[in-house]
């Protein structure tokens, strides 16, 4: 598989600007692949059916449209065009001799006729040259027959045949737009094992777990190799178990794609269609396979295809550029992050290495699961025994700076190359080394999951995208949102070490807030987010401005903005929302005088639209020092509240509310926020999730209410009463009326402040029969009622001036609230306020909260100190000001108290009624009395009252008013009662008409009497009974409705039955509804019906007024007894039952309905003039002067408004309660988490969850639960604690058998021991000590000039394992080197390779096996003419021991020759061809002033390091014919090329080659070196100076090289052997840099 794509795909730009999240492509709108398909757009096709409608990462496989004509113009296969046989071999003759088999796969018969003449048949076949480009036959959907889960409802699955070398950008539209699938936010692509493999249950499972969640919790895709084998069977499992788990198998929000080869696959022909199979049946049961099965747990295939059948690994660079091109894509929602990618490796074999290697080479993270096997294994065990060193090195501008790097010491390699050679053989050994050592260089790149490691693999996964991206950690923060992983954030980001600077998050916990990511803003605040500054005036606007569309609040939103000429949502439009969802008297900050100010000058010279540009001027709307910095909010908390309430997002708007002040006003008005909305919501769902949502904070609002008022009651009281300044101007009183919360109105606490409210000033401990007594004898008000006032005995007068003393030190003064009796929590309150008033004043305060400059009880000197009278207030007022009262102040509040007023209107009502009916009993004649006069202007003051009603509603506009007003049951009783009085005394005035107005007048009496029915809403016992009757009118409302189907059915048949043709009209009808309606309550007239009434037919009797005899009796009496026993049994049984469940549904919350229905009884008498009917008019009067003087004059006359305005309190006051309040609120959230603790559920699941991962640790510590032994991952990777422990037991139990065959070789020493001696024990074998591979501190330095090249020991050549084996070398230290300095304990390892001693052209015979004395006498330091091989070396002289040669540079560990086929030096030529970089313009680039060079370089096969191209000189050859031959089969693939191509090739080559310089000549350290054989070279440089020689020349790779590229000739750059060293002579001798 291949991972080519470059790096970690998350880059930052400066700035989240997400209203433009507009990704503009740099592709033409109908680009052509390289098939030459023209690729056409496709047409949107999926539009937003409903506006509530929420597209997720969720994919519903049913719903996905087709489009097979796309697919057929943009997509092709491979067709074979030119049949090319497969060579005949003998040994196996093919058994269709008739139909020979094409290279490509298939039979002959299978290619067209017009393809079968090929003229060139013995040309390789080759994709590129044999194939063509045709219009795919095999795409649509697969329907997988006999798999697992099929019978539960498995979906169809998309598949594609595609061309393997389809342009990627075609295959993203496919997946974007034909199968729609969107953007993913991380790519996962499993590599590893493709065949069945064991992994233990325990890591499977966690495996599964941890990669499905990776993908939920991520929005990731998951790509495989589809097959149902290896690890893609894994992935294929852990999501059918997903889906089978959620219960939902049809819709999946797991995108798994397998990308495979289509020449491999089974079942292949039943997949092709021209139009497309939908489905085609694919049978996994099948026994007869001819290649691979397709999983059927993944979402879609995608089938590569070169042509070829039956050939593996087609699908590998496809796989690769379709994930480059996936992770350049940026993320939906987040323009700043493209889409990162990580490759998940599982088990696996040798070429899983290769796929690893290049992932990591390409900058691509891979998280390797450790104890899976193979591969894998290997792998972790590489990085976690090499160690990590820190060493000093220079830079280029020959600094010294430090620098990590992680060293594979002789001993690791040595154990590496023996677990390779175990698993995959020899082949390619040194390969499989070089790779895991450079990809050792890069380990941030790589995360070994360890089972047993504490995290979950989707942990591993995200830590490793995050480790490889450690270069910003900006960059981090985006990857960790938009996966919405807080875990990993918390994790990796947010450490102890890190410290935050002011700004650092803003743009994240922007993000973090438009995406509704909870988690994410808690943390940020947690960690120092000041959101004072950071929620600017420009923000806000910008937030509001990201709403999606089809949502409510953007549909609430742009009415508003539709009013106006703006195109972006201003805050302006957003208080005009809150107050629509609230009420009109709610007064938003956004819609304040101040607020408006700041917003102008905000505008100015800006867009409001700009974020940048919004934030000018940004200040306080509250007037304060100078020297404190200008925010445009002081309770940031409440604005982003509103924010997430507004877009109902439950656990923002909880989190927040917890983070903020004022709990009781935010959860009221969220409440009623919350309703609203769901009122005006269509969808059914969404808008039932805000009623559960306003519920919550119903809930919340009445446990902080709890809370406080267990802890003071008077503290709670004023809560409830004064004004929330912050939260519209409203009280929390008003604010749960109008959000209809009955539960919180019933609470004790309300309940405690309405009857504060209800007797106004006047004192608790008044008797009751004197308070009626001096309602008739008012002199007696000042001797006998008691006020609040006097509610403090003058004993106390000295106790109360210590006190006031101590508030007069305090830094705040008291106003209104002034609490004379103090008690002990007033003091506390008033010492933590002297301690924190200063450091909570902004944070409590708000751009609404300014002095209390009309309060008209604040006072700056104590009222004992110096006396002063009361001052009377239109609004609440139930505190005691300790004032004093004068005696009309005592009438007035006396009278002006909502009981007394209740108490007089009541005595009024009655004498209204008494006088009202002695007029229509007695005094009502054609002349008009004077008591009837009286009558007409006492209901005129009724009218009149009413007007003041409406006029002085809660409401600002006249149409508000007017419908609160009428939508009352009693307004609408007493609307009834004042039309039918005019239009009776209208009808008064006629004498024709008298009577008639008699009648209405007396029905209007009758409806004023029913009126008294509200008088007794006052008790408590008589109360719930008419909300009882109320309720039951409703069911008796929709019982005559029933009950008239009934009576209409039964009346017509019936007098169509025994009275047809009727003659009048009036007989019809009574007929049908008189007769009818009075036989339900037993009056039968069963006379009429059997004609024993005295009834005729004789027309003339019935002209003289007999009644008509009805003609089928019979039948009538049997319709009448079936109507009798339906209404009479079944009907009004119905309505009993009806009754029954109101007064069971009332009964049970009789207290709650009463309570709440108490609140308007007693908000009309609070507002209500204390001069009762007829005298009221007076009031009313002065009302209406008022309102004049008030309107031409401008001032204002105090008075009490429609509404009960709140207590007014000082500023310091009100801020010492909101401190109060927030710490109430904070007991309350701890004691609801603490219940939320120990929930027995909760805690069941909790130890269940412990005692899973317990049993899990304990049962990979110990034993694999299918075999019993111990587990892999214990023993090769496992935890050292239990190997510690283990080593430690061995070692003990060694010492004691020492010390017992001690004992025993000393008993039998002195003969004391057994005649027949020890018996025989069975040896054991002792424990292996571990290598310790972090013994070596530092890598061993490789020569980077050609000085140290001449100078330095070699190193590679003593590095182990030997290059292609796992034979480890004879350690050899560096002052044992020298053959000079005496080795007694030299044991070198005699190896040579099997390819060598078989004899080839260029190998020696084997001298080593032969003894000493008779070993043959090479040539050596001398040409030998029996070989025609030179055998002088360019060190000069070599000693020759024992008929073989030394190393002139000393031991190496190794005899023979191992990979080298001469004995002695084996010359090499390396050509060094260079050019100059140039840029896209042709100009030769420079780096600080030095220009570029490049050099061809090929990549070897043998180890994949880059190297110069270069090879051995052959018998007979010179170094200048080696060097041009050599450049020509590496570099430019000359062995593959026609006889024209070659000989163009050699001029090219002669033409540069006939000039060139030395760079380097003599010996080489080679890791093929061994103590008698060894490489030397001549390293020749030829410079391509104007680039018009071999620079024109395609590069190509052959012979032995894999691939060929030009190169920067750089010191970066890690190159084979001791290649580095002579670039950089070439550099000097260019001067270019380096």
């Amino acid at each position: 598989m291949s991972m080519a794509h470059g790096g970690m795909a998350a880059t930052t730009s400066s700035s989240f600007n997400f209203r433009t999240q507009q990704y503009v492509g740099n592709r033409p709108t109908s680009p052509t692949s390289p098939t030459g398909l023209v690729q056409l757009e496709e047409p949107n096709f999926m539009k937003y059916r409903k506006r509530n409608l929420s597209f997720g990462s969720a994919i519903d496989l049913a719903r996905v449209h087709h489009n097979p004509s796309w697919i057929r113009k943009n997509i092709g296969m491979k067709v074979c065009i030119r049949f090319t046989p497969v060579p005949i071999n003998p040994a196996k003759p093919d058994p269709e001799p008739d139909n020979p088999l094409c290279q490509c796969g298939k039979r002959k018969f299978f290619h067209e006729e017009r393809f079968h003449n090929n003229f060139d048949p013995k040309a390789p076949w080759k994709s590129e040259t044999h194939t063509q480009n045709s219009k795919t036959n095999a795409f649509g959907e697969i329907e997988f027959i006999g798999a697992a889960g099929a019978g539960l409802g498995l979906q169809l699955r998309k598949f594609v045949r595609v061309n393997h070398d389809i342009h990627p950008h075609t295959m993203l539209q496919l997946l974007n737009k034909q199968w729609n699938l969107g953007t993913p936010k991380l790519l996962i692509s499993v590599t590893g094992g493709a065949n069945n493999f064991h992994m233990s249950n325990k890591l499977k499972s966690v495996f599964r777990k941890g990669l499905i969640k990776a993908a939920l919790s991520t929005g990731a895709w998951i790509i495989t190799g589809g097959s149902n084998s290896g690890v893609m069977k894994y992935v294929g499992d852990a999501i059918r178990d997903y889906a089978l788990a959620s219960g939902n198998a049809t819709r999946t929000n797991v995108v798994a794609i397998g990308i495979a080869t289509w020449g491999v696959i089974d079942q292949r022909d039943k997949l092709i269609n021209e139009k497309g199979q939908f489905p085609a049946t694919y049978r996994m049961d099948t026994k007869n396979r001819k290649g691979v099965l397709l999983d059927p747990n993944h979402t879609h295939f995608i089938l590569a295809d070169d042509g070829t059948i039956g050939q593996f690994g087609k699908e590998i660079k496809l796989r690769g550029k379709v994930e480059k091109e996936i992770s350049e894509q940026k993320v939906a929602g987040n323009p700043d992050v493209s889409v990162p990618i990580v490759c998940v490796v599982v088990e696996g074999g040798p070429n899983t290495i290769a796929t690893v290697f290049e992932a990591i080479m390409n900058g691509t993270p891979a998280v390797i699961v450790a104890g899976s096997g193979r591969a894998a294994d290997i792998l972790a065990f590489a990085f976690q025994r090499a160690p990590v060193v820190e060493r000093q090195v220079k830079d280029a501008a020959g600094n010294i700076k430090k620098e990590k790097k992680t060293v594979i010491s002789d001993s690791l390699s040595k154990r590496l190359a023996a677990m390779l050679s175990k698993e995959f053989g020899d082949a390619e050994l040194d390969t499989h080394l070089t790779r895991i050592k450079e990809m050792l260089d890069r380990r941030h790149l790589i995360t070994v999951y360890e089972l047993g490691a504490g995290s979950d693999i989707d942990s591993a996964i995200l830590h490793a995208l995050l480790s490889a991206n450690k270069g910003s950690v900006q960059d981090q923060l985006q990857l960790a949102l938009t996966w919405n992983r807080v875990d990993v954030a918390k994790r990796e980001i947010f450490i102890d070490d890190r410290d935050w600077t002011k700004g650092d998050l803003d743009k994240a916990l922007h993000y973090a807030l438009v995406n509704n990511l909870v988690d994410f803003v808690r943390l940020f605040i947690e960690n120092g987010v000041s959101l004072k500054d950071y929620l600017t005036i420009a923000e806000l606007t910008s937030l509001y401005n990201e709403v999606k569309e089809r949502t409510l609040l953007y549909e609430l939103l742009d009415k508003h903005r539709s009013k106006t000429t703006r195109s972006l949502f201003d805050l302006t439009d957003v208080g005009k929302v809150i107050q629509e969802l609230t009420m009109d008297t709610f007064k938003p900050l956004y819609l304040s005088r101040d607020f408006k100010k700041k917003l102008n000058e905000a505008r100015e010279g800006a867009s409001i639209g700009s974020r940048e540009t919004l934030n000018v001027g940004a200040g306080i709307l509250q007037t304060e020092s100078t020297e404190k910095p200008k925010r445009d909010f002081y309770n940031p908390i409440r604005e982003l509240f509103l924010f997430s309430i507004l877009q109902n997002r439950d656990g923002m708007a909880r989190m927040l509310w917890e983070e903020g002040k004022e709990a009781l006003a935010s959860a009221l008005t969220a409440s009623k926020i919350l309703k609203s909305m769901a009122s005006k919501e269509a969808d059914h769902d969404q808008s039932t999730m805000m009623k559960l949502h306003a519920a919550s904070y119903e809930e919340v609002a009445l446990g902080v209410l709890g809370e406080c008022y267990a802890n003071n009651q008077d503290h709670t009281s004023l809560l409830l009463a004064c004004e929330q300044k912050n939260w519209g101007k409203s009280t929390n009183l008003n604010l749960a009326k109008q959000a209809d919360n009955k539960n919180f109105i019933a609470h004790s606490g309300v309940q405690k402040l309405l009857t504060e409210i209800w007797n106004g000033k006047l004192s608790d401990e008044n008797n009751y029969w004197l308070v009626w007594l001096c309602s008739f004898i008012p002199p007696l008000i000042p001797c006998l009622i008691k006020f609040r006032e006097d509610e403090i005995k003058n004993g106390d007068l000295k106790q109360r001036k210590r006190k006031s003393t101590k508030k007069k030190q305090s830094i705040t003064q008291e106003g209104s609230y002034n609490v004379v009796e103090e008690t002990n929590e007033d003091i506390r309150m008033q010492d933590m306020e002297d301690a924190t008033i200063q450091s909570n004043l902004e944070d409590n305060g708000d751009a609404e909260v300014n002095s209390s400059s009309n309060n008209t009880n604040d006072t700056s000197e104590d009222p004992l100190t110096k006396e002063k009278h009361y001052h009377e207030t239109a609004d609440i007022d139930i505190t005691n000001s300790g004032q004093t009262l004068s005696w009309w102040q005592r009438f007035s509040l006396f009278y002006n108290a909502p009981v007394i007023t209740f108490r007089h209107s009541v005595l009024s009502y009655f004498i209204f009624l008494l006088l009202y009916s002695y007029i229509i009993l007695v005094d009502f004649t054609v002349n008009i009395s004077i008591f009837e006069y009286v009558l007409i202007v006492w209901v005129g003051s009724l009218y009149l009252e009413e007007l003041r009603q409406i006029a002085q509603g809660e409401a600002n506009s006249w149409r508000v008013r007017f419908w609160y007003w009428i939508t009352d049951y009693w307004n609408m009783v007493d609307l009834a009662t004042l039309l039918l009085f005019a239009v009776g005394i209208a009808l008064r005035f006629f004498e024709n008409f008298v009577d008639y107005a008699r009648i209405i007048l007396a029905l209007d009496l009758a409806v004023f009497y029913i009126r008294i029915l509200q008088i007794f809403s006052v008790s408590k016992q008589l109360g719930p009974k008419l909300i009882m009757i109320a309720k039951m009118m409703v069911d008796l409302a929709f019982f005559v409705a029933i009950l008239s189907v009934f009576l209409v059915a039964y009346g017509v048949a019936s007098q169509a039955i025994l009275f047809p043709n009727g003659s009048s009209f009036q007989e019809v009808i009574s007929g049908v509804f008189f007769k009818a309606y009075f036989q339900m309550y037993g009056e039968l007239f069963l006379e009429d019906i059997q004609g024993n009434n005295g009834c005729s037919n004789d027309l003339t009797m019935i002209e003289a007024g007999a009644p008509r005899c009805a003609e089928y009796s019979t039948i009538g009496v049997i319709l009448l007894a079936v109507y009798m026993m339906l209404s009479n049994v079944l009907l009004l049984n119905l309505l009993i039952a009806m009754f029954s469940y109101t007064f069971s549904a009332v009964q049970e919350n009789t207290d709650v309905y009463w309570r709440f229905q108490r609140y308007d009884l007693i908000k009309e008498y609070f507002n209500r003039p204390a001069i009762v009917p007829p005298f009221i008019i007076i009031a009313h009067v002065f009302f209406l002067c008022r309102f004049l003087i008030q309107k031409i004059c401008g001032c204002c006359i105090s008075y009490r408004s429609g509404q009960m305005t709140g207590q007014h309190i000082s500023d310091s006051k009100a801020r010492q309660l909101i401190l109060w309040e927030a710490i109430q609120s904070d007991d309350f959230i701890t004691q609801e988490r603490r219940l939320m603790q120990s929930d027995i559920n909760k805690q069941v699941m909790t130890t269940g969850e412990r005692v899973e991962d317990l049993l899990g640790k304990m049962e990979e510590l110990f034993a694999d639960p299918e075999t019993g032994m111990p587990s892999r991952a214990l023993g090769l990777l496992g935890e050292k604690a239990m190997e510690e422990r283990l080593n430690r037991l061995e070692d003990q139990m060694e010492r004691t058998n020492q010390a017992i065959d001690w004992i025993i070789t000393s008993l039998r020493d002195h003969k004391l021991g057994s005649l027949e001696g020890p018996p025989m024990l069975k040896e054991i074998k002792p424990r292996e000590v571990e290598e310790n591979y972090t013994s070596e501190s530092e890598e061993r330095k490789v020569p980077s000039t050609l000085e140290e090249l001449g100078m330095t020991l070699h190193h590679k050549a003593r590095s182990s394992p030997y290059p292609g084996t796992a034979i480890g070398r004879s350690p050899v230290p560096d002052e044992k080197v020298p053959w000079e300095v005496s080795f007694h304990f030299y044991k070198p390892v005699s190896y040579t390779h099997e390819s060598i001693l078989a004899l080839p052209h260029f190998a020696d015979i084997d001298l080593l096996k032969y003894s000493k004395s008779e070993r043959p006498m090479l040539n050596f330091n001398m040409l030998d003419k029996s070989v025609n091989y030179d055998r002088v070396s360019f060190m000069g002289h070599y000693n020759v021991t024992d008929g073989v040669p030394q190393n002139p540079r000393g031991r190496t560990g190794m005899i023979g020759r191992g990979l080298l086929g001469r004995f002695g030096p084996n010359h090499a030529a390396d050509p060094i061809v260079t050019r100059w970089k140039k840029n896209s313009d042709g100009v030769i680039i420079e780096d600080n002033g030095e220009k570029v060079l490049e050099f061809v370089a090929v990549q070897r096969k043998d180890n994949q390091q880059w190297a110069i191209p270069g090879g051995m000189v052959e018998p007979g050859d010179v170094v200048s014919a080696t060097l041009k031959r050599e450049f020509g089969e590496e570099a430019l693939g000359s062995m593959e090329k026609s006889m024209e191509e070659v000989a163009l090739l050699a001029k090219k080559i002669e033409d540069l080659f006939s000039n060139g310089v030395e760079i380097y000549k003599g010996y080489v350290d080679d890791p093929r070196n061994t103590d008698n054989a060894w490489m030397e070279t001549v390293a020749m440089n030829f410079h391509d100076e104007d680039g018009t020689s071999v620079s024109l020349l395609e590069l190509q790779a052959g012979d032995d090289a894999q691939g060929v590229r030009w190169q920067r000739v750089s010191s970066n750059i890690r190159l084979f052997a001791s290649h580095q060293a002579m670039l950089r002579k070439v550099a000097e001798l260019h001067n270019a840099a380096f």
